[in-house]
């Protein structure tokens, strides 16, 4: 819940619905300071993250200290990791799915925050009483400041900013008839201790219709347009000044039904479309005086569309199936120019026998299969119940990175003749007991995952500005398993949860076309893989007014790949690696401490106000985040890089009207 979420302590007091999310069992990140998470073994790119039904591709802000979910706007947060309702597909581990909140009815109210570094302000009320209303949020920050300050004169000169508004007006017409408008709209801009200037931009806009055919029919229909967009520019040198972009964009369409025809069946139905336009790179120069060569990457455009029938049929009063199927089709369009390969070579410009230019809307590549979902629930007393699941899932569109988290310089790449969808496979099964009056839930659930056509990177991959990708990526195959365990208490004074997860997450190259083996062909651990992953959250309630929280986090440190070896070429000490990701950075372990004193509870008076007051990392471990290896002098230095290496203390004043 939402009221959860605002307890937690955050880096910089700031109720942060990601990292709340990374608390729950099977749900991690790859280190501090990141909003990517990856869901039962799966890549960042694997989890569809939806805003209102908007997607977004990069929901973080502030080097990923912040979600681009603003707090006092959220009505709702869902996560699906086990069984995925068949009305979602695209992404092969999971759907986040938030939804806003409808303004107030009968009159304006407000509710703000200010910190030291950020400042938020959202207002809802009445357009047309009792008919139609509207809630409107930004958020911003001020971080300059702060660089300025940093004793290390190298940074004296850097900025980060960023903003982002959320705008969502409800009119009711009738009793049968609603419509919904959705925009947001988010900017990041920062430089640290370079000329370099990054920015990344969403926004998101929808517009959607419920329509109350009977009182046991209603149907929501949703068309929409969303777009991401990032930017590098370098200026300090007029001569070599440059602007490097990347930008996705997809119109979408939806129907959603909804069939009630008795109390034993809940029929769901509809279709989905979505015309994805990439522009996978420009590099120009930027200023009259740039020397700069232009060099631009030609322009995707795909259209991946489903149909989806479902049922929930409550067979007894203890027993439920939820059984459906989703056809998905992928059409790869043109214009574009497609290289083919020599069959049974390595995709390399060596061994390109044909150049095939296709005109725009041309069909060029079609994928299409089924996608079966179905998942039971028996209950086997009042306290306790098991549950099993299974799920096929499609993904025709990846993420290009060589970081394991989500940066601003991440591309997407759709599928196409020579990169293939990814193909996912799910088997979950889970024990859930309630203890004291259902004060207490506890379960376990066990699952099992194979993946197929996994993306992998060659050794020394160009993946920026690359106009064949097809020949620096690599095709794996896959498995995924864990077991999950969660016990949390909902009422009284100290309430909260425990969770830990073992996973793992091993890949093997199947790519006949690969040019190279990675780990002589055998299993290897995914960039992602932390076994033991285990949290604490905890609140305790003094009185009406004045709350403590406390929550620890554990985990294993992700796979890298060491040098093991030193030997000397030219006079210099030069290094050979391990086999990839055969080692592990240091485990992982962080401690945060809030407390919450809100205002007296007066109803009549202007507003409503509360403190929130932490510390972040109160032990102050230097987590390394990343191990890197430098040549010095002609030394081979190795080095730990830390994001968070002191406790960090936070303030925020909240009030609302």
């Amino acid at each position: 819940s939402i009221k959860t979420i605002k307890q937690m302590p955050s880096a910089f007091g700031e109720a942060d619905i990601l990292r709340t999310i990374l608390t729950l069992p099977g749900v991690t990140s790859v280190g501090e300071a990141t909003t990517g998470f990856n869901v039962r073994g799966g890549s960042t790119d694997q989890n569809l993250v939806l805003f209102n039904d908007a997607t977004i591709y990069n929901p973080a802000h502030l080097f990923g200290f912040f979600s681009a979910f603003n707090p006092d706007l959220v009505q709702d947060i869902e996560l699906y990791k086990s069984n995925i309702p068949e009305k979602y597909g695209g992404r092969l581990s999971s759907v986040l799915d938030v939804n806003t909140r409808t303004g107030n009815k009968k009159k304006i109210a407000g509710i703000g925050g200010i910190s030291p570094l950020t400042s938020k302000l959202t207002v809802e009320g009445p357009i047309i009483k009792d008919k139609t209303t509207f809630i409107a949020g930004g958020r911003t920050t001020y971080s300059d400041w702060i660089l300025r300050n940093i004793k290390n004169k190298q940074y004296n000169k850097s900025s980060a900013a960023f903003y982002d508004l959320d705008l969502h007006i409800t009119h009711e017409g009738n009793s049968k008839n609603t419509l919904y408008l959705n925009g947001y709209t988010s900017n990041d801009r920062f430089k640290l201790n370079s000329d370099t200037t990054y920015k990344y931009n969403n926004r998101n806009i929808n517009l959607k219709w419920k329509h109350i055919f009977n009182n046991k029919f209603y149907g929501v229909f949703l068309a929409g347009y969303d777009y991401y967009r990032f930017q590098v520019t370098s200026e300090v040198n007029p001569v070599n000044a440059y602007k490097l972009a990347f930008d996705v964009s997809q119109k979408n369409f939806r129907a959603d039904f909804n069939l009630s025809p008795n109390t034993k069946h809940t029929i769901g139905f509809g279709l989905t479309s979505i015309l994805y336009k990439l522009s996978p790179g420009s590099f120009t120069p930027e200023g009259k005086q740039s020397l700069v060569v232009p060099d631009i990457i030609q322009g995707e455009q795909g259209l991946e569309s489903a149909l989806y029938l479902g049922d929930k049929y409550n067979v007894t009063p203890d027993l439920s199936i939820n059984a459906g199927i989703r056809y998905s089709m992928f059409n790869y369009l043109g214009a574009k120019t497609v290289y083919q390969y020599a069959p049974g070579l390595p995709r390399e410009d060596i061994n390109i026998t044909d150049t095939l230019n296709y005109s725009s809307g041309k069909f060029i590549k079609n994928y299409h299969g089924p996608e079966v979902r179905v998942a039971v629930r028996y209950i086997l007393s009042e306290k306790s119940s098991i549950k099993a699941s299974f799920n096929t899932l499609r993904q025709y569109i990846h993420m290009i990175s060589n970081t394991t988290a989500i940066s601003p310089t991440d591309i997407w790449k759709l599928s196409d003749p020579n990169i293939k969808p990814q193909l996912g496979e799910q088997y979950s099964l889970g024990y859930y007991r309630n203890f004291k009056s259902n004060a207490i839930e506890t379960s376990l659930e066990v699952y099992y995952k194979k993946l197929r056509n996994f993306m992998d990177y060659k050794s020394g991959a160009q993946l920026i500005m690359n106009h064949r990708l097809e020949t620096d990526v690599i095709n794996t195959r896959g498995y995924a398993y864990g077991v999950e365990l969660m016990v949390k208490k909902r009422s009284g004074k100290l309430n909260g949860w425990v969770s830990y997860a073992y996973s793992r997450t091993l890949l093997q190259v199947d790519d006949p076309t690969a040019g190279q083996t990675i780990n002589e062909g055998k299993y290897y651990p995914a960039n992602f893989d932390k076994p033991h992953v285990a949290n604490i959250i905890t609140n305790y309630r003094f009185s009406h007014r004045f709350s403590i929280s406390f929550d620890a986090t554990y985990s294993t440190g992700r796979p890298i790949t060491l040098p093991v070896a030193i030997y000397y070429l030219l006079g210099s000490q030069r290094v050979f690696y391990s086999n990839r990701n055969e080692y592990r950075i240091p485990d992982y372990f962080r401690a945060d401490f809030s407390m919450n004193i809100e205002g007296n509870h007066k109803v009549k008076q202007l507003t409503h106000n509360s403190w929130s007051i932490g510390i972040y990392n109160i032990t102050a471990r230097k987590n390394a985040y990343s191990v890197y290896f430098v040549q010095e002098a002609g030394v081979v230095k190795g080095y730990k890089l830390s994001i968070f290496g002191s406790a960090i203390p936070f303030i925020t004043y909240n009030f609302r009207f």
